[in-house]
């Protein structure tokens, strides 16, 4: 009997052993119990709030009138184009693709009267409910790059959605039209710079001014934003995060999560590495993923300056906003002009973002003459290796550059870039177009 009862006893022990380490090597933390969603929406870093209209933005508005292209560059005429259209109600979508012929996409859609909006990615159609009236209700899945419309004084019209990377074009039709603003613009287009169109593919033409354009370099003081607030917003429970110095920074982590603030481009980046991606198919989550990151800056306060739209990459699940001065871009090649978003499939992955804001504008600028579409169409092809399908986009912007003897100052020095793949890069300048430009600077060249 005593040996039953024993080995009864040795039996569940080595059992219940059994369980407890197949638990031990089985487990798997919740990460997603430490949410940041209780934390953000008690603390902001500033008060801005914005709408997604206000961050996916067109990068170029265009008039296509007699077999002339005109740049609509100034914002107030955009913002007034964009807010005419945001009052028409948008329907009945359908897919024309298959009746264009091949090698007739872009005289399809482009040899007419036509206004033209110019996304800087293909941005699905989820996102432009949040800013067009689109009622079709079964539309979904898809993504365009670019909105071309019929100039024509009717109440109702066909507007084009095109992805030119897809070669695909729908047709709704618009209703509640009203084209004044349009109209306006289009008889007065000798007030709007000249542009040309560069083909790049069947599907696709960049548009180009066809003069110099001359920009102000500017100056700015800029204010920093605080770490301890991005402490208080990323980290489930900040009164767990410790705080340690590092090489021109510091650095925080819970254990879990870790946050790096470098003072020496003044950039943050938070990493968490439980968000991982598991679920490799799911277009749900795609079409939210633009809308969802414009969310979680705005959680926290983190539009602390005009921020735009600019790129999104599905498979790796990361949205870029880049920096917006007088509606040009911005770069810096240290990412001290962009915010980037990584998610996993429900979680923040990583998130870098520059920890200052532009502050008062310095009153000395300074002029510059840029090259023409043309110069600079005739400077990129005699580039060694460059291959214009790869040429995504060229567009005038900003460089930005950090003041050598003030701390505290940015410098917006106007320049040429193009996306060439995956990257922006600045367009070479000789000793020529330097003079032409007004004096050297301190950055990329």
């Amino acid at each position: 009997m005593y040996e039953t009862v024993k080995t009864i006893v040795l039996t569940s022990l080595v059992l219940v052993s059994i369980i407890l380490t197949f638990g031990l090597w089985t487990y798997h933390p919740k990460y997603d119990v430490l949410q940041n969603d209780e934390y953000i929406q008690h603390v902001s870093v500033s008060n801005t709030q914005v709408d997604t209209a206000m961050i996916v933005q067109p990068s170029q508005i265009l008039i296509h009138k007699d077999n002339a292209y005109y740049g609509i560059d100034k914002d107030e005429e955009r913002n007034e184009i964009l807010k005419e259209i945001k009052k028409w109600t948008i329907d009945d979508f359908e897919d024309i693709s298959s009746t264009i012929p091949t090698g007739k996409f872009l005289s399809f859609l482009y040899d007419k009267q036509r206004l033209e909006l110019v996304y800087p990615d293909s941005i699905p159609i989820d996102v432009y409910r949040s800013i067009f009236q689109i009622k079709d209700k079964g539309i979904k899945d898809v993504y365009f790059d670019r909105i071309v419309i019929p100039l024509a004084n009717k109440d109702k019209i066909h507007v084009y959605f095109i992805s030119t990377e897809k070669r695909k074009v729908y047709k709704a039709l618009a209703s509640d039209v009203v084209l004044s603003e349009v109209n306006k613009l289009t008889a007065e287009t000798d007030r709007h710079p000249r542009y040309f169109p560069y083909v790049v593919s069947e599907t696709k033409q960049i548009y180009l001014p066809e003069k110099e354009v001359v920009m102000d370099r500017l100056q700015y003081y800029t204010d920093e934003l605080d770490p301890d607030k991005f402490k208080e917003a990323l980290f489930s429970d900040p009164s767990f995060v410790k705080k340690d110095l590092i090489t021109f920074g510091e650095e925080y982590t819970d254990g879990s999560r870790l946050m790096d603030v470098d003072f020496l481009q003044r950039m943050l980046l938070y990493v968490n590495p439980a968000a991982r991606v598991e679920n490799k198919d799911g277009n749900e989550q795609n079409e939210n993923l633009i809308q969802k990151s414009i969310d979680f800056v705005n959680e926290h306060g983190g539009w602390t300056d005009m921020y735009h739209f600019a790129k999104w990459n599905e498979e790796e699940r990361k949205v870029i906003f880049r920096l917006t001065v007088n509606g040009r871009p911005v770069f810096n090649e240290y990412g001290m002009s962009e915010i980037v978003q990584t998610w996993g499939d429900s979680d923040l992955v990583k998130y870098q973002r520059p920890l200052f804001r532009l502050e008062i504008a310095d009153r000395v600028n300074v002029s510059r003459t840029l090259l023409s579409g043309h110069e600079v169409i005739e400077k990129l092809e005699k580039t060694k290796g460059f291959r214009k399908g790869l040429a995504k986009d060229i567009t005038v912007g900003y460089e930005l550059v950090k003041d050598p003897e003030r701390e505290k100052v940015i410098i917006l020095e106007p320049a040429w870039f193009y996306l060439y793949g995956q990257t922006w890069k600045k367009v070479p300048l000789d000793n020529q177009d330097r003079e032409k430009r007004g004096g050297n600077v301190n950055g990329l060249e």
